[in-house]
């Protein structure tokens, strides 16, 4: 879920893909809802409302085919391997390091914790952003923010340029590798864990295991820029009717934590990105939408402590229906105001990395 807000820099209206914007956006609140009752849940108090596990595991999904989407429209035209290692800088580091200390500096004030030590190594990997990443593997890290997500996607800005490369000679040779390529790092990810430390132990939660999605976005971008409703309409009927094939015959639950039910919801990431561009949205809510895509990247590095850091401190085991979905509205907003306030300052630090 990077900091890739870039739609709006798009200067002509019949290049303009907004559906980026509403997908990332609801991304995130769907992350937030599962890591809020995940939270809940870890404190003796189960809510139906919302699931735990696969909401948050369909809004990552979501994300990262938003992501290969937008490295995409930052590169199609023209690829310069300096700038795109710059822009990846300047959209990921700045943001990460800002927040890192404001939370730092407030778990400090606030419970009297130190959360960094002198392991230089550790240092590292909490500098480049890869402790949570990182986690599962390397004991003792500096995490406080970024879940396993913000390296995940340091890691896909490093394989995108090959997935640029090989979707340019031939995109059904692309598909066929990449798919391939998945499906022996999600089987083989015990051995490969063994031997190579840049890893997660969750076989979903490493790039190669996710660059089909990486490469839907590509292919997302290029019918969504055709302008084409047919086309949109055909290739959203498609989707669904992938969905309900697998579904009948293959794995009847669609939030299966598996290849099958993260293909699904890649199906249906298609069909909301297809039906979102042939619909009309009032100027006032796509800037509303804007807004909350814009800042998403930021208010996702706080939201994990923010949320356990309300969760200590409200009664929240007698919640009825409305308490519930007002703590979440709630933390969501306090969410966005931190973003808005702390973005700002990101963004100095951005110019400056690319005036470098």
């Amino acid at each position: 879920m990077s900091n890739l807000a870039i739609n709006k820099k798009l200067n002509s209206p019949s290049t303009r893909i907004d559906s980026i914007d509403f997908i990332r956006a609801i991304s995130f609140l769907m992350i937030v809802a599962s890591h809020f009752v995940g939270e809940l849940s870890q404190n003796g108090v189960d809510y139906p409302y919302f699931h735990k596990y696969y909401l948050g595991g369909i809004g990552v999904a979501f994300f990262i085919i938003t992501s290969g989407a937008s490295l995409y429209i930052s590169t199609k035209n023209k690829f310069d391997l300096k700038i795109y290692i710059k822009k990846r800088i300047a959209n990921i580091y700045p943001y990460f390091w800002i927040c890192y200390i404001f939370v730092a500096v407030f778990l400090f004030l606030s419970f009297s914790t130190v959360c960094l030590g002198n392991d230089p190594v550790r240092l590292l990997i909490t500098f480049l952003a890869l402790d949570g990443y990182l986690n599962s593997t390397v004991p003792n890290t500096y995490y406080l923010i970024g879940e396993w997500f913000t390296g995940f996607i340091l890691l896909v800005y490093i394989l995108f340029p090959f997935v640029f490369w090989l979707k340019n000679k031939n995109i059904y040779i692309a598909t066929t590798i990449i798919i391939i390529s998945s499906f022996i790092a999600i089987q083989n990810t015990p051995y490969i864990i063994e031997h190579f430390f840049l890893w997660n132990k969750d076989p979903f939660w490493n790039p190669i295991s996710r660059l089909p999605e990486i490469l839907l976005g590509t292919m997302v971008i290029d019918l969504l820029l055709l302008k084409n409703k047919t086309a949109n309409f055909f290739v959203a009927f498609v989707a669904l009717l992938y969905i309900v094939i697998v579904i009948t015959f293959i794995e009847n639950h669609y939030m299966a934590y598996n290849m099958w039910g993260i293909s699904m919801w890649a199906m249906t990431y298609v069909i909301i990105s297809c039906l979102y561009e042939n619909i009309t949205i009032p100027n006032a809510v796509k800037k509303i939408i804007l807004f909350l895509s814009e800042y998403s990247f930021v208010a996702f590095l706080l939201h994990h402590q923010l949320i356990g850091y309300l969760v200590s401190k409200i009664q929240f085991h007698e919640f009825n229906r409305f308490q519930f979905f007002y703590f979440y509205v709630v933390i969501v907003f306090l969410c966005y105001v931190l973003a808005y306030l702390i973005k700002p300052i990101g963004d100095k630090l951005k110019a400056k990395i690319l005036k470098f």
